[in-house]
């Protein structure tokens, strides 16, 4: 009896400092028994839909407790405002759109930036306002940009709002994105609903593809190297300019294979429960601009802050200083969306001026021979790489004393030592590197040999995989790096 009430209170206890997420035992457990149930349904069964919705829910509750009934709210409140917005025409459409979008950036605002705001009005006027000890409620971010993006498409007609609440909630708590994106489109993803995917051998081998490459990249390469960042950024001073710059490298690759690594997995689950989200990421190492590595960087995201910020705002409309300007501002919002810290702002104000550096300075050329592109590919990368310093560091000053170390403390001769002391960091960035520079088309060849095997087969893959992450996973798993988003 005891052990059944513990059992019982594990399902149902949450943690807002240990959230769950998709590599934890618990978690996989339960997805195994929720895609048991699942199977019984039929593809555009009501109740299907119902059931999935029951469990997004309980993932999300898993996730952040209490703030489920935030979620719940913004969803209903949602549903019945694009209802509404599409029964009106003129002023009175555009009054309740900017009613919907200050209300559904009403939450994300006090939530993330409200203690930011009253700390740096304190610090300038001399004030003394009192901060409180707020909760970020996992994945607020993404899915208010998504609820904000499903408002301003009713708005504009690119779509019909959802026929019931079943549909949108369906759209919003779907949970395999819920928690850190993709950020879906309701364009996207609602037609899904009538018209899921039609399971198949194929479509079977690809989410267990999908979901088995992501463990990989978060369990196997992303927490290994996360143990060397922390290490430097924990006490940066006590580190030379060498061991500052390979925890650069470093986490360039450890935030590529752990966020590229959820939306892998989750992906995956999507494609088992019937419906294709779009790609995330696109190869973005291999960009030889950064005009093109946010092109295919968190691509979502990439296209939101497009379609709802830099389009709307005039875009390339309204002559050249301005696109400039709107340029920049886009990417200052996109800084801003990642936390409420000055090295986030500093990070976007710095990605908008190299969008416009490159805008200014280089043109398209169709003549570009392969090594200037091999050279645009190596600076693109190493001006992504210092700047994602600003992300990890512990603040903007701790940033900026990293870059520093790196330049005026580097002694290429320390790097044999390093050889020596720490090669499974070097073993991990050469093979880190391997991956994220190998020409897209061969990564899809390997692909389409792995998936053209006997199904017969993939048992002895899925053990090999499972046993690989098993022998070399670190005990303590790191949430993704994306749920502090």
């Amino acid at each position: 009896m005891n052990q059944l009430l513990q059992d019982f209170h594990y399902f149902f206890y949450y943690s807002l400092k240990q959230p769950w997420f998709f590599t934890e035992y618990g978690f996989l457990l339960t997805l195994a028994i929720f895609l048991i149930g699942y199977a019984f349904f039929t593809p555009k069964s009501q109740w299907k839909l119902g059931y999935l919705i029951a469990f997004s829910l309980f993932f999300y509750y898993k996730s952040s407790g209490p703030f489920l009934l935030l979620f719940i709210g913004v969803i209903l409140c949602d549903y019945v405002l694009a209802r509404w917005l599409s029964t009106l025409e003129g002023s009175k459409r555009k009054v309740l759109l900017f009613f919907s979008i200050v209300y559904g950036l009403s939450f994300l605002l006090y939530f993330k930036y409200s203690n930011f705001v009253i700390t740096n009005v304190n610090a300038l006027f001399d004030t003394h306002f009192s901060t409180k000890t707020l909760f970020l409620p996992i994945g607020i971010s993404f899915y208010t940009f998504q609820s904000l993006s499903y408002l301003i498409d009713v708005y504009r007609k690119e779509i019909e709002p959802a026929k019931n609440i079943l549909e949108y909630g369906f759209y919003m708590t779907f949970f395999p994105h819920l928690v850190a994106g993709p950020i879906v489109r309701a364009k996207d993803f609602l037609p899904q609903v009538k018209n899921p995917l039609q399971f198949d051998q194929l479509l079977l081998k690809e989410s267990l593809l999908r979901i088995t490459t992501g463990l990989i990249k978060k369990l196997l390469i992303a927490d290994f190297l996360g143990k060397y960042v922390d290490l430097i950024h924990d006490a940066p001073r006590g580190f030379s300019g060498l061991e500052h710059a390979l925890a650069m490298y470093a986490y360039s690759f450890q935030i590529y294979f752990d966020f590229s690594g959820y939306s892998d997995i989750a992906i995956g689950i999507a494609l088992i429960l019937g419906y294709r989200m779009k790609e995330n990421f696109f190869n973005p190492y291999t960009a030889e601009n950064i005009t093109v590595f946010w092109r295919k960087w968190h691509i979502s995201l990439s296209l939101w802050l497009r379609d709802y910020i830099y389009i709307p705002l005039g875009g390339n409309r309204k002559g050249v200083v301005n696109m400039y300007i709107f340029l920049f501002l886009t990417m200052l919002i996109g800084g801003i969306w990642h936390g409420a810290d000055w090295k986030f702002i500093f990070w976007g104000c710095a990605h908008g001026i190299l969008l416009i550096l490159h805008k200014l300075f280089f043109k398209p050329s169709e003549n570009n021979n392969k090594w200037s592109k091999i050279l645009g590919i190596i600076l693109t990368f190493h001006l992504v790489g210092f700047l994602w310093i600003f992300f990890r560091a512990t603040s903007i000053e701790a940033a900026f004393d990293s870059i520093h170390f790196i330049f005026t403390k580097t002694n290429p001769m320390d790097f044999i030592g390093f050889c020596y002391t720490r090669p499974e960091v070097i073993s991990l960035l050469l093979i880190a590197s391997g991956i994220v520079f190998a020409p897209w088309k061969m990564k899809q060849n390997v692909i389409n040999r792995v998936l053209s095997l006997p199904l017969y087969l993939w048992p002895i893959i899925l053990l090999v995989a499972l046993q690989l992450i098993l022998q070399f996973r670190d005990n303590n798993i790191e949430p993704f790096i994306y749920f502090q988003f």
